[in-house]
This record gives structure tokens, sequence and C-alpha cells, in this order.
């Protein structure tokens, strides 16, 4: 196979995941150079350490294992009953068998650090392919209901060339013909070429590349990554959503994307304490002690060093003894996170393959984005979900109504969609991730000018108090970001 081969395999690729909105899930498949890899530590250091990991989502898991097997003795303390932290697959309430994710929605083949434990831990992936029936779109004021490929005529007021192109086009022609091709090189953020694009938002890249205010509008009401695209660091849509996801094929993981933290945390097993609040961290130059809530009670633990890596806004919620630097505690207060909130509608079954569509929709409606679950063991007779995902401003007003009130509002809004829902709904559920104590929001969400001024300063070692999570790393969102960064943290101690 030559090289124009490839390139037209990985074009096809990258139509078919924007086509979906898939460049909306943190992305990585354009340009050779892009999978790129931090190294693992590897071998035993000198001097064994006793190390506090607090938090078991993929920044902490990742850190404890880097270092439990560099012979270091590790504890992880971790406030949920479960592994995993915004990486998160929800089977309760829904019927046996049934599924759907409530926070990472996919990992991509350029994920290397992901990889490496998928595949020393055998799990199963399993392509995310393109629908073969009609995915419906309901944008001002008109439902479409178009087959992959089949031309629509798109209600914005477009270009002819834009019109043509439709929102797949749009991204590959204002973005992925646009940008550096250093952007597959991360390490490469805080050079030129790439710096400059942080004093953009993507709104305003979109328009330098020519793009029409209708065509940014078509964008951002179908891929998520530009859910808020005037307040998005150009910087990081490219080196995240552009760089890394759409860099390769995306897929899932069988039986729901939590298996990998799940199994990482199974492995190590007896280092971690769940059901563990972290309420502040003190350290002493000779060590550190971090007191906790723990079965009904105030502990403390310590350690020679401690890795935090809870979520960016919840490290508001920990005292830190002494006090975080300024620089610090303004990354922290400053760097916005995006919000967003996903409500799950069980029918008795998935009816809308019945009228020949796929169930996924991309809207302008107060209902958000559609993502159909159904389970894939008899999938024409047995229940299914209908999920709603809304992102950006309206997502926190979303989060404050109750959760009967948000499952009826949101099956009024699909009825839209879907007429027959009323008929066939179950049950339903809401997450919402700003309304959750440990996590207080979505992923991190720069704005422009946010990951020149504060990144550094995120990751910045405090004394024997390191750093980790996805707001840690220019990969800011992406679930490979995460694991990244507890392999950086792990590397400092």
């Amino acid at each position: 196979m030559d090289n124009n081969e490839k390139d037209q395999i990985s074009r096809k690729s990258f139509v078919k995941q924007i086509s979906l909105g898939m460049g909306a899930l943190g992305t990585g498949v354009f340009f050779p150079n892009m999978l790129f890899a931090q190294d693992f530590l590897e071998s035993e250091s000198t001097k064994s350490k006793r190390i506090i990991v607090i938090g078991a989502g993929l920044a902490g898991l990742s850190a404890a294992w880097e270092l439990k097997n560099a012979g270091h003795d590790v504890m992880v303390l971790e406030a949920r009953n479960r592994p995993g932290g915004r990486v998160s697959t929800i089977r309760e309430p829904f019927a046996e068998g049934l599924y759907a994710e409530e926070g990472a929605a996919a990992y991509s083949n350029s994920y290397t650090h992901a990889l490496k434990f998928i595949d020393e831990f055998g799990l199963e992936k399993i392509p995310l392919a393109m629908p073969d029936s009609a995915i419906t779109y309901h944008l001002n004021g008109k439902k479409i209901e178009a087959r992959p490929g089949e031309k629509v005529n798109w209600p914005y007021d477009l270009s002819q060339e834009e019109q043509e192109l439709g929102p797949s086009g749009l991204v590959q022609k204002y973005i992925v013909n646009t940008l550096p091709k250093v952007i597959g090189q991360p390490d490469m953020w805080d050079k030129e070429p790439l710096v400059h694009l942080d004093k953009l938002s993507l709104e305003k890249y979109l328009r330098k590349q020519g793009a029409s205010q209708a065509a940014i509008e078509l964008i951002k009401d179908t891929q998520w990554f530009a859910a808020v695209p005037g307040k998005s660091s150009g910087l990081s849509m490219a080196v995240s959503d552009a760089g890394l996801f759409m860099g390769s094929t995306p897929f899932i993981l069988k039986n729901g994307n939590d298996s990998l933290p799940r199994e990482m945390a199974r492995r190590l097993e007896n280092i971690i304490n769940y059901d563990t609040i972290v309420r502040g961290v003190r350290d002493m130059e000779d060590g550190v002690s971090v007191s906790v809530n723990e079965g009904g009670g105030i502990k403390t633990y310590k350690a020679d060093k401690v890795i935090v890596t809870v979520p960016l806004k919840v490290l508001e919620t920990i005292q830190f003894e002494p006090d975080l630097p300024s620089a610090k505690k303004k990354a922290i207060k400053d760097v916005p996170v995006i919000h967003i909130t996903r409500t799950f509608l069980q029918t008795d079954r998935p009816f809308w393959l019945e009228n020949e569509v796929s169930g996924m929709a991309f809207t302008d409606l107060a209902v958000g984005n559609i993502t159909p679950y159904i389970n894939s063991s008899t999938p024409a007779t047995n229940p299914a979900i209908l999920e709603s995902m809304v992102a950006g401003p309206s997502a926190a007003e979303i989060e404050k109504r109750d959760r009967q009130e948000n499952v009826q509002k949101m099956k009024a809004e699909m009825k839209k969609l879907y007429p027959e829902i009323d008929e066939h709904f179950m049950k339903g559920h809401v997450k919402g991730w700003s309304q959750d104590p440990y996590a207080l929001g979505g992923p991190s969400w720069p704005a422009p000018g946010d990951v020149t001024k504060h990144l550094k300063s995120l990751q910045q070692a405090h004394g024997n108090i390191h750093f980790a999570g996805e707001h840690t790393s220019i990969l800011r969102s992406t679930m490979e970001g995460a694991l990244r960064s507890g392999v950086r943290a792990a590397k400092e101690v």
C-alpha cells in the first residue's frame, strides 16, 4: 500500500468520525507522527518511598500503577465507592444487559497509554461504526433524516461550497486542512507554530480560515468539541481534539468503557481505600500528612509524597498547608470546566429502528445530541436507551431542575425527533456532572489564553505535593491526557 492509499483510508476514517460528531469526543488520524508516548517508569527506584495518591480516576490509577511497579509503597484514597472517576459506565437502573456511558464516550487508537493497558489486560475493543440507517437532524426548526452520504439541504445561510461540504467537510476544510502539521506533537504546545493558537478562540480560528458565521453555527450544532466555540482555546481544540482523538479510529470497550479503570483497580485492589474523602493535605517538609473522612470518622495518613489527581474544581475543596502558590490558586479558579448533563430514557425496545432511523441525532434543541444504546444480543426485542447529551451553559441550567422534571422535559423534546416515544418509555436517569460533589463539572475547558497562562502552574509541584489529572495535560478532556498526567507525576516523585 503506497502513501497515497494510506492517506485516503485515513481521511475516510476521519470523515466517518466527524460525520458522527466523534470529533467532539476528544480527538487523533491524519498526521503520521502524532503517535507519541511518554516513557513509563522503566526500573525500580534506588530507594522505596511511601506515596499517597488521591483519586482513583485514570490519572490516579496510572500514577499508582507506575509507582507500585517501580517498587514504591503506594496507597490510593478514593472518595467514591468505585474506580474510574468520570469514566463511568451506568448499568443501574436499566434492564439486565443494558448499559450506557455517563462519562467518557470513546477511546481512540491514537491513545498510546490507554492501548498499553487495554492490550496488556486483553480487553476487547469494539470499533465505532457508521450507522447504516438514517441519522436525524433537527436544526433551525427543520427536521431532516438522512442516510450517511446522502445529500442534505442544510437550513443555514451557507455559501454554495459550504452547503456542499456539510458538517464533516466544513471541519475538514476549516480545521483539519489548516492546522500546522506539528499538531501531532503535543510537547510542542508552548512553541511556535502552535502556541499562538491559544490567543484565538475556536470561533475566531474558523473565521480566520474563511468560515462563514452560518458554517460556524452548523459546526457548533453538530460537533461536541464546538459546543462553546467563542470560549474554547484554539490551541486546546487543535492539540486535544484535532491532534489526538481524530488521529485514529475511535472505539469503545466491550461491557463498558469503565472496563479499563475497573481492571486496573482490580489489580491494585489491596492498595485502594474507597469511600475516603480527603479534606486536607499538609506538607511537613520531611513528608506529608493527609486528613480524611473515612468510616464516619477523621483519620490521618502519612507518606513521603502525595499525588493529587482530583478534578480541577474539586481542588478548591481541599485545604493545603502551606497554602498553594497564588499562580496555582488563580489557575484553579480561572480555568473553566465544561458543563455536561446526560439524560437517559429507557424504552421497551428500539422502536426507532422500525422507521429505518438509527436513533442517532444532532440538534439545536434543548435535548442536545442523541446517542442510542441497544442490547446487542437481541437488539429488536429487548429494552434500549436514548441518551440526550447537552454541553455548555444550557447544561448548567438543566441541572437545576428536579430529576423527574428533567426526564419529562427531555422526553417531550425528544418527541420532536421520535413522535412515538411516549408509547415506549419505561424509565429515566439523569447525570449532571456539575452536581457531582467529586467532579463539580465536566472536564477542563480552557478559554483563549488559559493554556499559556495557567497550564504550567497546574502541573507544578508544591513541595512534596504533586498534581495530575486531565486538567494538567495539554490533552484536556481526554482519557489519554489523564493517563499520561499520572505517569508524569509518578516520574516526578
